[in-house]
């Protein structure tokens, strides 16, 4: 008796299987129908994330584990298990390399953010329609030069002898020396090179953002006795805090990704013990030509390591953005 129950319970668990199936198909078939335009349009798409997105990420995970060779490829070359990862944390700069490069993109990070914030709500606040497109286009222009032109003007700027800047230090009696040897400095000379180039274009989402709060409001928080400051604290931050907090939580993630090329080109061996970051490291020592076979393995370790880092970052990140606001990414 108990078997012929299990049996037809079975059999109905079954059935409904069956049944849940027929409807997925059917439902699929009739969204399919009316929607397979919006899939062909995805199509390039999700092409292009399956060839430069994922089979690149995956292969650079099976790269970390392995003796990578050029000759041999991914699937053919020798697998090593963890060497990658032991080699790199256990190295003997691994510590001042990630201090390196947390303090210089903490840095860029504390000195830009805030000043694109405070430009756009300048640009926003503006009454002149012509002070608003001067500061916009000499501001956004300099986002255009290329980081070779933009560090050999730093390090033209600096020279002992000739620099400009270094000339209108020595009036106040500031001894000539090329400040990018000098370790102290480096850093600073570096985050007002970034906030230069970069300050136009950052303030550009603000601006976009500023632009959607309601003008009511200022009219209401003027009636109200507010002034100008008060306005800006009482209506302008509150109504793009939802901006703000989204590109905070995605710029901490990219914490250890900073771009090698801007800092390489200003490295001297002088400021090597401050300037040698992750990245520069991966190509100084593990794709430069000049230390000759590339060790690819040790590449892909370090950038996995990198997204590692940024997802625990973001997650942190955001799951403080939702218990001190209501603005998120997930």
């Amino acid at each position: 008796m108990e078997a012929e129950i299990l049996e037809n319970n079975q059999e109905e668990k079954v059935n409904k299987f069956k049944e849940k199936m027929t409807n997925f198909g059917m439902d699929f078939k009739k969204h399919m129908k009316y929607n397979w335009q919006i899939y062909i349009l995805f199509l390039p798409a999700l092409i292009w994330m399956i060839m430069f997105v994922f089979i690149p990420f995956i292969s650079n995970v099976l790269m970390s584990f392995q003796d990578y060779s050029t000759t041999k490829g991914v699937f053919g070359s020798k697998f090593i298990g963890l060497t990658n990862y032991i080699e790199f944390f256990t190295m003997d700069g691994f510590w001042s390399l990630l201090g390196n490069t947390l303090l210089l993109n903490v840095l860029v990070l504390v000195i830009g953010f805030p000043a694109a914030i405070l430009l756009a709500i300048m640009i926003y606040e503006s009454k002149s329609r012509v002070v608003k497109g001067v500061a916009q286009t000499t501001t956004f222009l300099p986002f255009f030069i290329s980081a070779v032109v933009v560090c050999n003007m730093t390090i033209e700027f600096l020279k002992a002898d000739t620099g400009m800047i270094i000339n209108i230090l020595s009036w106040f009696g500031v001894p000539r020396q090329n400040l990018l040897n000098n370790t102290a400095a480096f850093r600073w000379i570096y985050a007002i090179m970034e906030l230069w180039q970069t300050i136009g274009y950052n303030s550009l989402i603000y601006l976009a953002a500023l632009s959607a709060i309601d003008t009511s409001l200022y009219e209401a928080a003027s009636m109200d006795g507010a002034g100008k400051f008060r306005q800006i604290f009482h209506v302008t931050l509150p109504g793009i805090a939802p901006t703000i907090i989204i590109t905070l939580i995605l710029k901490i993630g990219k914490l250890l990704s900073m771009g090698y090329e801007k800092v390489l080109l200003l490295q001297t061996i002088d400021n090597k013990p401050v300037s040698e970051i992750i990245s520069t490291y991966v190509y100084n020592v593990s794709l430069s030509p000049q230390v000759g076979q590339p060790n690819y393995g040790m590449a892909a370790t370090i950038g996995l390591f990198d997204a590692v880092v940024a997802i625990v970052l973001v997650t942190i990140v955001n799951r403080i953005a939702k218990k001190v606001s209501d603005t998120q990414l997930w």
